[in-house]
């Protein structure tokens, strides 16, 4: 019997194992500074699934933004670069 257990919990972490890593990360949906409810969500994810697929350019036209936990691509380039050092005496 245990040894039915052990095959039982070797499989269940096999495949919790796989499915955590996929190959693209699950994007998560908002609008910015727009009230919405998760209705109004699901009504668009609906209309902008195509297939298998969910056509991200039909959501940016209804107006939501895509939010990932891609961590690999490190953060956003600064725009501008920094602002020019003054030095610390120098009148304001």
């Amino acid at each position: 019997m245990a040894h039915v257990v052990g095959r039982i919990f070797l499989l269940a972490a096999i495949v919790l194992s796989l499915s955590a890593c996929s190959s693209e990360p699950e994007k998560q949906w908002y609008k910015p500074s727009r009230n919405y409810t998760m209705k109004d969500f699901e009504r668009d994810q609906a209309e902008c699934t195509k297939g298998e697929g969910l056509d991200e350019k039909c959501m940016r036209e209804r107006g939501w933004v895509a939010i990932t936990a891609d961590q690999d691509k490190g953060p956003p380039p600064m725009q501008g670069g920094p602002p020019p050092a003054r030095p610390r005496n120098a009148p304001k």
